[in-house]
């Protein structure tokens, strides 16, 4: 037997995927079982990206892949870590849930680092464009999630963050710019968002050092941005202003402690208030308020 996540590509995008793709993968290693996750042609409603991004160096395509039934569902629906399912679960769980905390890999995050390194054709052209403004010593990233309020997802949900955000609240200006503050004047900022021609019409990212990446014009079929390239370019920054997103997360903690990361606070709004919230954010970075109040969508 083994354990596994079937649902991975239906519980969320590629960030909810990294994070339950780690988590097996740890939860095996701590257990000592094998494991297995769906491959790459599985049919998934949320754009399941991980073999499309990655190299999964540590996946074996023989032993790692496939879609078997496992009768015990385990679901766990809060956000911080369960020492419980970590140490005592059955080698015969298909897990549901958020499982959104390191604590669950940390014992093999040079094995996670290893899976999650770009494919080739993300990796290069995102190291070259990074190399031309100095480096990873020359650059931070600022990540700014909104969404099109117009657009509809595959199960017919709003999932714009701007019509959700009573549970994701939209990170505000006064946010970035205490952000701004933690990092010398003369790095490069690249900004990158799921709207980034809103960005470029923001007054307060205007001047020479920021650079907008123009990836986020790709597009999945349910509107979506492709995000591997703006994830690839985060990744090989040296220190980072998040959104309170798990894309923009795992684009911090791939730099490997590169550099100063800093994190709205609350993650979550009201909605999602009976989270228990102190495993998900490291405590080396560093969280700065931002006030959770819905504005109007544009």
């Amino acid at each position: 037997m083994a354990i596994t996540f079937k649902g991975l590509g239906n519980e969320g995008r590629l960030g909810n995927q990294m994070f339950q793709y780690a988590f097996v993968r740890g939860v095996a290693d701590n257990r000592g079982f094998e494991w297995f996750v769906p491959g790459p042609d599985a049919d998934r409603l949320d754009n399941y990206g991980l073999f499309d991004c990655f190299e999964l160096a540590n996946c074996d395509r023989e032993k790692n892949i496939g879609e078997y039934f496992i009768a015990n569902r385990v679901e766990y629906r809060d956000m911080h870590f369960n020492e419980q399912i970590f140490n005592e679960c059955s080698d015969d769980s298909d897990f549901s849930g958020n499982f959104q905390t390191e604590r669950y890999f940390e014992k093999i995050t040079a094995s996670i680092r290893e899976d999650f390194t770009f494919k080739e054709s993300y990796l290069t052209p995102c190291q070259d464009y990074i190399d031309s403004l100095g480096g990873r010593d020359g650059c931070i990233f600022l990540h700014v999630r909104r969404g099109s309020p117009n657009l509809t997802g595959r199960r017919g949900e709003k999932w714009s963050y701007q019509m959700v955000q009573e549970y994701h609240p939209l990170c505000k200006e006064e946010y970035y710019l205490e952000a701004l503050k933690e990092f010398p004047e003369d790095k490069n900022i690249i900004v990158v968002s799921d709207t980034i021609d809103w960005c470029k019409d923001q007054s307060w990212l205007q001047g020479d050092r920021f650079q907008f990446s123009d990836s986020s014009y790709e597009e999945f079929g349910d509107g979506a941005s492709v995000p591997y390239i703006d994830l690839c370019l985060m990744s090989l920054c040296g220190g980072a202003i998040i959104a309170n997103s798990s894309l923009s997360w795992w684009g911090a903690w791939l730099q490997n402690n590169a550099g100063k990361v800093v994190v709205p606070d609350p993650w979550f709004g009201p909605a999602y208030e009976h989270y228990n919230m102190k495993d998900m954010i490291p405590q080396r970075w560093i969280k700065l308020h931002n006030d959770p109040t819905p504005v109007t969508p544009q």
